[in-house]
This record gives C-alpha cells, structure tokens and sequence, in this order.
C-alpha cells in the first residue's frame, strides 16, 4: 500500500512538474526551438563533465588505493574542457542536435555510440601527453561508458515520461486494438505520440497465447479477440481499433460479429500495407467499409508523373460534381494543378463540391461552372474564356435501367455532349481530352452501354488530323458511387431487407473510386492519341457474394436476419461484363494495372453520317430514327427492344437489315461542323414541336456479327 502510495505520488509530481514545461505554441517553446542546436549543445556538455566526473569518483573513491581528492581533483579540472570541447564538437559533425528526442529509438544508439567513442578516442591523447601519461587511463574508459549511458538515458527518459504522462492527461478516446503484432505496435505508437494523440489504448486483445498476458508499449494485451465484450466493458472502451493486416473474410466477420454485440464502432486503418512500410508515421483511422473485405492490393503509382502532367496546368473536369469528376478533382489539386474548372449542370452537387475543394486548395484556383455539356454555344464560350489544356470529360447519364428507358435523353446526353466537347476541344487547341468510359460499352447489351460505344469511337475519331491528344479510359464499376449497387444495398439492410439480386450468378467488376481515378490519372500521363486504356480491375464479383459479405459487415446473418431476393436481369443487363472486345487485344503497360488497346480508327465515312442521322433524329425527338441510326452504328448491340414499344417482342436482336434511307453515296469525311448546320427544321427546340413518334422503334430485320470490330 506504501509502495503504491508513493508511485501515485511520484506519478503526480512528475506530471504537476511535466505542466510547467513550455506548450508548443508558446514564445518560450519557440526560443527552444529556434535555438535548438545551443541548447543541445549545452546538454551535452552538461552530460559530459557529468560523466567524467562519476569516472574519477568510481575509479578513486572506490579504490582501496590512497588517493588525495586533491590529486584527482586536478585532473578532472585539467581535463574537462578539452573533454566537453571534443565531445559537444563530434556531436555537432555528426548531427546529434538533429535527432528528435520525442521519438528517440534504437536506431539512435549507433549514432549516439559513435560521437561518444570519437569524442573520447581524440581526448586520449591529448590528456596524455599534456599529463605525459601520469593521466589514469581506466578513467577514460569508464567516462565514454558512463557518458553513452547518460546521453541514450536522458533521451529515453525524456520520450518515456513524454508518452506516458503527457499523452495520458490529454484523454482522448479509450480504444481496444485488436491485435498485438507489428501492426498492433505501430498504431499503438502512433497513438501514443501526436500522430494519433485523440485517441487512448487501453488495452489489446490477440489470439495468439503467448502474447496474452505480455504489455506492449505499456499497455496490457489481456485476453483473445472473442472476450472483447467483457474487455470493452471493464475500461469503458469507447471503440475498437483492428490492426490485423494478415485477417481472413471469416476472422474479420468473426470480428465484426463480436464488436456488434458490444455497439462499438469498428476502425481499421485504410493504408496499414504503406504504414508499416514506414511512409508515414500515423495511420488515418476511418469507420470499416466494404472496400477493407475485398482485399484489393494497393496499386503504386508514379506519382511525379501524374505531378509532372497536371503541375501548373488548367485542367477542365466535365461531370464534376458526380462520383468520380469530385475524385478527379480532389487528386488534381493534391498534384498541384493550378487551376481547375469544375464543370457540371447540378447546382448543389456544384456548390458542395467547390465548399469541398477550397478547404483543400492551398494555391490551385477552384472554378465552379455550372453548365450542360449539350449546350453547344456554352461550351464554346468556356473554352474561349477559360482555355483548359486538359479535359477529363466524365459527364454522362450511366444508369442502365433509366437509359434504356430514355433513348433519346441518352444519345444526347451521352453522344452529343461527347460530340460537343471533342469539337471544342480540337477547336480551342487543347492539349490532352480524355474520355472516362465504362466496360458497358464493350458487346453492348443496353441503351447506356451503346451510348458510350458510339463516344469511344468520336473520341477516337477526333484524333484523326487534330492537334489534341484524344484518348479514352475504360473501366468497370466502382464502389460507393451514387447509385450504385453498394448504396443499394445498404439502404435495404437498414429497412431490414430483402436485400434484392437480380440473378445468383451475376458477376461485376470493382475497384474503389479513389484507386480508379489514380489509375486514369496515370493513364493520361501515357496517352499519345487514339488509344484506349483498360484499367484492370482484378477478379470479377459475385453479386450475390458482395450481398451476403455486406449483410454479415451490419453484424447479421443472410437469410436470416436479412433475406437474398433474386428478382431477374433488367431490360439491358449483362450476366458478365467484359472489359475488351475480341478485336481490341489490349497490350501491357509499364503499369501492371493498366492495359492499352492500340488506337484505331473510330469511324467510318458511313459511320459518321449515320453519327449525324442519329444526333438530328434525338433533336427531333425521333425515337425510332435514334434505334435505326443507332443499330447502324453499333452492330454489336444484342440489347432488348425498347420497353416504350409494346408491339416489340422481348428478346435479343437477331438481324437488323436496313430497308429505308439508304446511303447513295458515303460521306467523304465527318465534317467537324456538320452535325450543327443541320437544317432549320432539326436545330428546332424540342418543346417547340410535337413528338415524333412513327412506326416501330427498331427496324424490323437485319444480320448482327457476333462481335464489335470497332
């Protein structure tokens, strides 16, 4: 009781003494740190003449030899000048007021060892010449001992008491981490020191017996993962932290499953494979997600490349205030883009996005547009006043089901709007275009997907006698964009279910949105005109699967707290998606995650005049004219009949043979200005004049080749 009395006291007075020092903000931390090199210097003179001293008390006052402390007393006053000297000079050539003495650790012994020997090694002879070898020479053994023990001691004691006492009266949040290997070490550290000082460990848990019982950095490792409910309870945990890099799907539902018993939210650390790398010393802590149970490896980048491209530039995203156009200008302004015109038509998407980027934005200007890339005229104007030198162009309607719906809406969205900006583009001289397409578009079975083919191949075509760089990137789905299955997903888990699955053995591609806007980013850097670069997104997903993972991560059971409802593929809706048409035959990279498709020719003459037939027909408001034109121009599209044509029978596509408005003649070139001098009548306002509704809205036969040569 004495004992603990007195521990609870020292404790105290350590931390009343610990509350005098200066804050870090404070002028006298300043003066500290501005002259930081002198007062090291002071610390170690003071720690030398200390320690010379303790050697002459141990080697006479010990000894059973008579010695005057007059005699030694002359030495030690001889002597510790030219020690301290030589001492303070060697740590100042090897950079010792250099070293942190907040995070001191073993790889600062060699260096410490290294000032004391030289320092000491100089000394010797020179005390010995000048005492011509009367000098003792055990002291001087003893000394660089005793003073190599002092400097490493005082730099531990200062990190220990700083850790442990300072960093336990600021409070932050109580955490149990899960885990006590290396990874578990490293967050604890981190928590320890100011890279993650708002939070507290107060225990670990680990399933490994032999490190059960055992502390780590002070704090107690005191059971297995599964009694984390009883741990959580007895210190008033407040979250639980998973440090657990090497965990499988089942140990992390396992792990899930015990934390929701207990209602604490799980943390992970998103980047724990770059931590313990050491590329930075506090791993950002975020609430467990999805993307942590695919186990998607990260992907390097050549980061100065993607600087190097963007650094100092005017970049124009188009769509920006969608899912990946946000990303795209998030990572644009981290590599110092100089501008950036962030152009959509939705108001609020718009005004958070901008709110978003300028808490971000050091020195890039941040420019919000709000416009419609369907508005000719308007882009013109853009481009004039801005002059963009990159365009990420990322706006387009994507929801299959809607789209096939809405013909119309999708050819002038998805097409004209692509259409527009190639022109602009070539028009204004900008440097680099970049379409950001999707792997709907390849062997296209839906309006949406058909819609993008048609853009791959203007934008491939703009490259044909154009100064700009036009290229197009193509990938799969990624995870928590708007709409998307994910989101879907989780907000039927929270109403309880069914959690619906349009077919068991549906499969998706995924990658998560910051990765695939990393992935583009580095892919234009490579961009030399025409191609098409296919990101790869790993191994497809179940759909099926990610319900069931997605319902076991809210802590429940499939079909049983939450049920699985297979409701039948939509209208358009693929089994497989693929990534590339048998005719591309993409080739690698420098970059394993990235695959080119040579550049090839997007249009043919017939093509490009049926590119005009299908804009002027989605002006009219022609349905039908937009499934002809567009049949023509996608052979390969095996998508149902549309769904506004009750007539139509379900079923794939079998032939489409064009019977009507025949091609006299092909057209010599698409002219970069044809598509807007159509006549009067078909530049005429929509809302101006009736619906055009007449006949089938697919033609009645024809032949389809198996697979898109384009």
């Amino acid at each position: 009781m004495f004992i603990t009395q007195r521990s609870g006291a020292l404790s105290a007075s350590l931390r009343s003494i610990l509350d005098r020092i200066p804050a870090k903000d404070s002028p006298y931390s300043y003066v500290l740190r501005a002259h930081r090199r002198w007062v090291t210097a002071v610390i170690y003179a003071v720690l030398s003449a200390t320690s010379l001293a303790l050697a002459f008390v141990l080697r006479f006052e010990l000894s059973p030899v008579d010695r005057s402390p007059a005699v030694w007393g002359d030495w030690f006053l001889g002597s510790v000048g030219i020690v301290v000297a030589l001492r303070v000079a060697t740590a100042e050539l090897l950079g010792l007021h250099r070293a942190s003495w907040r995070y001191v650790g073993v790889r600062d012994v060699l260096p410490t060892l290294l000032a004391v020997g030289v320092g000491s090694a100089l000394a010797a002879p020179i005390l010995l010449v000048i005492w011509q070898g009367w000098f003792p020479r055990s002291v001087l053994v003893m000394d660089a001992m005793i003073c190599f023990l002092l400097t490493s001691g005082a730099r531990l004691c200062y990190r220990l008491v700083a850790e442990h006492l300072l960093e336990a009266g600021r409070g932050g949040q109580r955490v149990v981490v899960l885990g006590a290997g290396a990874a578990g070490d490293m967050v604890v550290r981190a928590m320890q020191s100011h890279g993650l000082a708002d939070y507290t460990p107060v225990a670990l848990l680990d399933d490994d017996p032999f490190k059960q019982g055992t502390t780590l950095r002070g704090v107690p490792v005191v059971g297995p993962i599964r009694e984390i409910g009883r741990v959580a309870r007895e210190t008033g945990a407040e979250a639980v932290v998973m440090a657990l890099p090497s965990a499988s799907t089942s140990e992390i539902y396992k792990v899930i499953r015990h934390c929701r018993a207990t209602s604490l939210p799980l943390k992970t650390t998103p980047d724990l494979a770059r931590f313990l790398a050491g590329e930075y010393t506090a791993p950002p802590l975020t609430d467990f997600r999805l993307e942590d149970l695919l186990h998607r490896r990260p992907v390097p980048v050549d980061e100065p490349a993607i600087r190097e491209y963007v650094s100092g530039r005017t970049v124009l995203v188009t769509g920006a205030a969608g899912s990946i156009g946000s990303e795209l200008c998030r990572q644009l302004i981290e590599h110092k883009v100089r501008r950036v015109l962030c152009l959509d038509r939705d108001e609020n998407g718009l005004f958070r996005l901008e709110h978003d980027l300028r808490q971000r934005a050091a020195a890039a200007e941040v420019v919000p547009i709000l416009a419609d890339v369907r508005e000719r005229d308007v882009l013109e104007r853009i481009f004039a006043a801005e002059r963009p030198e990159v365009v990420f162009h990322a706006a387009a309607y994507k929801h299959v089901p809607v789209l096939q719906c809405n013909l119309v809406a999708a050819v002038r969205n998805n097409v004209q709007g692509t259409l527009n900006i190639v022109e602009t583009a070539d028009r204004y001289q900008v440097s680099e275009c970049v379409l950001i397409s999707t792997d709907k578009a390849v062997n296209p079975t839906s309006v949406m997907g058909a819609s993008k083919r048609v853009a791959e191949r203007i934008v491939r075509n703009g490259n044909r006698d154009s100064g700009t760089c036009f290229s197009v990137i193509r990938f799969g789905n990624v995870l928590g964009s708007n709409g998307s299955v994910v989101e879907l997903f989780q907000k039927q888990i929270r109403a309880g279910g069914p959690v619906t699955v349009t077919h068991p053995d549906i499969e998706r591609f995924f990658m998560t949105i910051p990765e695939a806007v990393h992935l583009v980013l580095f892919a234009a850097t490579m961009g030399q005109g025409g191609e098409t670069f296919i990101l790869d997104m790993g191994k497809p997903v179940r759909i099926a699967d990610l319900a069931h993972q997605m319902i076991r991560l809210s802590g429940l059971t499939p079909e049983v707290d939450v049920a699985v409802q297979y409701t039948g593929l939509r209208p358009g809706e693929k089994l497989y998606e693929e990534l590339w048409t048998d005719a591309e035959q993409p080739q690698p990279t420098g970059h394993a995650a990235i695959l080119r498709a040579p550049g090839r020719e997007g249009l043919s003459e017939t093509q490009e005049l049926e590119l005009v037939r299908l804009l002027s027909a989605a002006r009219r408001l022609d349905e039908a004219g937009c499934w002809r034109a567009l049949l023509r121009l996608v052979p390969s599209y095996q998508g149902t009949r549309s769904p506004l044509d009750e007539k139509a029978p379900p079923g794939p596509v079998s032939s489409c043979v064009v019977t009507e408005n025949g091609i006299s003649a092909p057209a010599a070139s698409l002219d970069r200005t044809r598509v807007s001098n159509l006549p009067p009548d078909s530049r005429q306002p929509a809302w101006t004049r009736p619906a055009v509704v007449t006949g089938s809205h697919r033609p009645a036969a024809a032949t389809v080749p198996a697979r898109d040569s384009g």
